[in-house]
């Protein structure tokens, strides 16, 4: 199924009663909430994406005209959500096989998880519709088989959306990203979101263990590996937060561990791994941790990163089993018996890693072995 022939309904008619402002036009960043939305589809390469206008409707043509996207007038706005659905349902090309639905009162879903979402639709040729989830609790955008379109535009109203899909094969998909629950429909809500906002390119842990099993979930012994690093650069962050008091950003550190290897199998695995993470739109800071975990050579006026951080706790990692640096750069050397050129690679890297391990435990004050 090509990106053609998918759709998506950004769903922006209403009075935003419960909000001091309008919702659509809500700075969050520095674009406003119906914006966030029009970009999301955009960057994920979708071109039949159609916004369902109503309340101050001539406030966002601007907007809606300036991305590409399709408006939809729908005059009796008042009759609810579900009748903004169904108006643009009706929009949508014949040829649209797909299609999201999106309010624009949540707007920060990644664009990873319309991937995600698109995915999980073609693995499962049975499901009417995939939902996606976060910690076991389901959100936005749903993704529908035009299929439905019929059973919508009949529906007499019922709980809406919801009570259409309760009465279809629905698959429920896990996404890495939290921003499929979090509405700005009143003010609390919209301040979290501009919080959040400001975090956006740095996962919390749970949305990166998400993406690495999707990432990597048939491989289960990078899985094993990367959870294994992450738990010990968790302790490693810690105790040197405690010692120093330096603000080291741990979800960057947990991100950074869980995610090192996604494209391990692949040449320059590091740059490969940071430049999807980019693509996906998570932050520079993160990459960067992806792409020199391999590598790091500190100076040492530096104070101690995230990513010496990452690349240690990997270097302690053997497998899925932390043990001690020396006995894993040990193994390393003898498997290169009679191979010099190797083992001198080796060498290199042991003793880069060595510095490493010395500068941390200068900075703790006490060795890493417990940790281990």
């Amino acid at each position: 199924m090509g990106r053609r022939q998918i759709g998506a309904i950004i769903l922006s008619a209403g009075r935003s009663t419960r909000q001091n402002g309008f919702k659509p036009a809500l700075a969050i960043g520095p674009n406003t909430a119906l914006e966030h939305c029009l970009r999301l589809f955009a960057s994920a390469g979708l071109e039949n994406v159609v916004a369902v206008l109503g309340h101050r409707a001539d406030e966002l043509l601007p907007a809606v005209r300036k991305a590409g996207a399709r408006p939809v007038i729908h005059s009796d706005y008042d009759r609810g959500m579900f009748s903004s659905v169904q108006a643009g349902v009706a929009a949508l090309p014949g040829t649209v096989a797909a299609f999201f639905v999106l309010p624009v009162d949540i707007p920060l879903v990644r664009v990873l998880t319309i991937q995600v979402l698109l995915d999980r639709l073609s693995a499962n040729p049975e499901a009417d519709a995939i939902v996606p989830a976060f910690r076991d609790r389901t959100g936005h955008p749903p993704l529908i088989r035009a299929t439905l379109r019929g059973k919508i535009a009949a529906h007499e109203g019922t709980r809406g959306l919801r009570g259409v899909l309760e009465q279809s094969a629905v698959v429920s998909a896990a996404v890495p990203d939290q921003h499929i629950l979090v509405d700005i429909d009143t003010p609390a809500q919209y301040q979290r979101a501009v919080g959040l906002w400001q975090r956006h390119g740095i996962p919390v842990p749970g949305e990166a263990r998400i993406l690495l099993d999707w990432v990597c979930g048939k491989n289960s012994d990078i899985v094993a590996h990367s959870r294994a690093v992450a738990g010990i650069a968790e302790k490693l962050a810690d105790a040197v937060h405690a010692a120093t008091g330096i603000p080291l950003d741990t979800d960057l550190v947990v991100a950074g561990a869980l995610l090192h290897d996604i494209a391990k199998g692949h040449p320059d695995h590091a740059a490969v791994g940071a430049s999807q993470l980019r693509s996906w739109g998570f932050a520079v800071a993160l990459a960067n941790i992806v792409a020199c975990h391999a590598d790091w050579d500190p100076a040492d006026s530096t104070p101690v990163s995230e990513a010496e951080l990452v690349y240690l706790a990997d270097k302690l990692v053997w497998d899925s089993r932390p043990g001690p640096l020396d006995a894993r750069f040990q193994a390393k050397y003898e498997r290169f018996a009679g191979d010099p050129e190797s083992r001198q690679a080796v060498m290199q890297r042991w003793q880069q890693a060595k510095t490493v391990c010395r500068r941390v435990e200068l900075v703790i004050g006490r060795p890493i072995d417990p940790f281990l």
